[in-house]
C-alpha cells in the first residue's frame, strides 16, 4: 500500500490527473534547447571552478594555520606520550604536496556552498515540486550526517587511534612518523566516518519510500554483515585489519540505526540491540582492560612521592594503570615495578619524574631512574630525554637533567641507545650522553673570540 511519500505519486503519468497537476508545479515553463542546456551547464561549471580555486588560493594564504589545525590530534597524542611532535619527511616534494593535497581538500569543504547551490540550480528546474521536497530533505539529512561523521573522526576517532597505537607500542622502537603517512591517514579515518554514517539515511529512506521493506532489514543480516566487510576493505586504503573491523562495525550499527528510525518494531529493535549490544560489551571489556587493568606498583621509600598527583605514604606498594605518572620530591624515593614479561623495575631518585605506558615500557622525564630487568635473555625499553634506551638483561642509571639530554651508564649486561638517527652500544662500565642538536656550549666565549673581528678592531 502506497503511502504520502510514494515515490509513484512524484512522476507525471502517475494517478489520474496526476500528470497535469504536477506538471503545473515545474519551475518556469519554458523548455530549453540542447544547446541552451550546454550553454547553461558551461555557466555553472565555470561558477564552480572559480569558487574551488579561491577556496584553494584562501587556503594557500593561510597554510600554516591549517596545518596547525590539520596536525593538532598527532602533536596532542605525542606530546601527552612526551615524545617528539614534529612529523618527518623523506622526500624535497613530500612536504610541499601534502600542503596543496591539504588546501585543495579545504577548498572544496569552503567551496561546498557554491557547489551544492548550483548543482541544484542546474536540476531543480526539471523537477516536480514533490520531487524537490524529497531531495532536499535526503540532502539536508545526507549533509549533517557527513559533518557528524567528520566531526567525530577528527575530535574523538582519529586521537583515540593514535593513541591506542602509540601506547601498544611502547618504547620498543623509535617512531619516525612520515607527514605523508599522517594526512593519509588523517583524510582515509575522517571521509571514511563521513560516508559511513550516510547508511542510515539510505536505509531510512528506502523503507520511508517503500523500496525496503522493514521485514527485509532481518531476512539480509548475513549478507549486509558480508558486505560492511567488503566495503571497508575498499574505502580503507590500508591492509590493517583492526581498522576494517572497526569500520565495517560502524557500517553495521548505522545500517540498524537507520531501521530502527524509519521503522521502529520489536524486530528492529532485536537487531539492533543484539550486534550494538555486543559490540557496546567488547568496547567496554576493552576500555576496561586498557584503562583500569593494573601494569604495575610503586612503593614509597622516603619522603615526598607521588601517583598521578596523589600522595604516596611509605608502606604498602599502591598499583597503577597506563600512563601513570610517579614524580619525587628534593627528599624522595621510590621503586616501581612493571608487571610485563621482561621484569623491568625502576629506582626513582629525588626530584624525578618517570611515566609507565604499559606493562613494558615507561619514560623518564627529569631526573634519574636505575633500571633493572631481571628476566634471562630479555630487553626492556625506556625513552629517557632524547635517547631511546633497549636493556638487554641489565642494570643501568639513566639520568636527564634536562629534556635534550641524557646520560646512559651501564653496570651490568648491555644497553642499546636509539638518540638523533644513530645507534650506540654501551657494555658494563661505560658512560654516554646524548644531546637533542647537539652539545651544550659557552657561546658568550664563542662570540668573544669573534668579537674583534667582527667590529674591525
Amino acid at each position: 500500500m502506497s503511502g504520502p511519500d510514494d515515490l509513484s505519486e512524484s512522476y507525471p503519468f502517475g494517478p489520474a490527473g496526476g500528470g497535469q497537476a504536477e506538471g503545473r508545479e515545474r519551475q518556469g515553463g519554458a523548455i530549453m534547447s540542447l544547446g541552451q542546456h550546454l550553454g547553461e551547464l558551461r555557466r555553472r561549471v565555470l561558477t564552480c571552478v572559480i569558487a574551488v580555486a579561491a577556496g584553494f588560493i584562501l587556503c594557500v594564504a593561510f597554510r600554516d594555520r591549517l596545518w596547525a589545525v590539520l596536525v593538532k590530534p598527532h602533536v596532542d597524542v605525542m606530546e601527552a606520550f612526551g615524545l617528539d611532535p614534529r612529523l618527518k619527511f623523506s622526500s624535497y616534494l613530500e612536504v610541499v604536496l601534502v600542503q596543496l593535497k591539504a588546501c585543495a581538500a579545504c577548498g572544496m569543504v569552503l567551496a561546498a556552498p557554491v557547489l551544492i547551490y548550483q548543482a541544484w540550480a542546474f536540476v531543480a528546474p526539471a523537477l516536480y515540486a514533490r520531487e524537490r521536497r524529497k531531495i532536499l530533505r535526503v540532502g539536508a539529512a545526507c549533509l549533517a550526517c557527513l559533518i557528524a561523521g567528520v566531526a567525530l573522526g577528527y575530535f574523538f576517532f582519529v586521537p583515540l587511534v593514535l593513541r591506542c597505537l602509540i601506547s601498544l607500542s611502547g618504547a620498543w622502537a623509535d617512531p619516525v612518523l612520515m607527514v605523508g603517512s599522517y594526512f593519509s591517514t588523517l583524510l582515509m579515518l575522517t571521509l571514511v566516518l563521513g560516508l559511513a554514517f550516510q547508511t542510515p539515511v539510505v536505509v531510512y529512506f528506502l523503507i520511508r519510500w517503500h523500496i525496503l521493506e522493514p521485514a527485509a532489514l532481518q531476512r539480509h543480516r548475513k549478507v549486509v554483515v558480508l558486505g560492511a566487510f567488503i566495503v571497508s576493505a575498499v574505502i580503507t586504503p590500508t591492509v590493517d585489519p583492526v581498522t576494517q573491523t572497526v569500520v565495517a562495525a560502524v557500517l553495521i550499527v548505522l545500517y540498524d540505526l537507520g531501521g530502527l528510525a524509519a521503522a521502529p518494531s520489536v524486530a528492529t529493535v532485536m537487531g539492533f540491540l543484539k550486534f550494538t549490544g555486543a559490540l557496546a560489551l567488547v568496547a567496554v571489556a576493552f576500555a576496561a582492560w586498557y584503562a583500569l587493568w593494573p601494569v604495575g606498583e610503586v612503593r614509597a621509600l622516603r619522603g615526598t612521592v607521588t601517583l598521578d598527583g596523589r600522595p604516596v605514604a611509605p608502606g604498602p606498594a599502591v598499583r597503577f594503570t597506563r600512563g601513570a605518572l610517579c614524580e619525587t620530591g628534593a627528599d624522595g624515593a621510590a621503586r616501581l615495578t612493571l608487571s610485563g614479561r621482561h621484569g623491568l623495575a625502576a629506582y626513582i631518585a629525588e626530584d624525578t619524574r618517570l611515566q609507565a605506558h604499559g606493562p613494558d615500557s615507561l619514560s623518564l622525564y627529569r631526573g634519574a631512574s636505575l633500571l633493572e630487568n631481571t628476566e634471562a635473555n630479555s630487553e626492556a625499553a625506556a625513552n629517557a630525554g632524547p635517547a631511546k634506551v633497549t636493556l638487554t638483561r641489565a642494570r643501568a642509571e639513566l639520568r636527564v637533567p634536562r629534556q635534550d639530554a641524557a646520560t646512559v651508564t651501564v653496570f651490568e649486561g648491555l644497553a642499546l641507545v636509539k638518540s638523533g638517527g644513530q645507534d650506540r652500544r654501551i657494555t658494563a662500565g661505560q658512560t654516554a650522553t646524548f644531546y637533542a642538536g647537539g652539545e651544550p656550549a659557552d657561546v658568550s666565549a664563542a662570540e668573544g673570540r669573534w668579537r674583534d673581528l667582527i667590529q674591525g678592531k
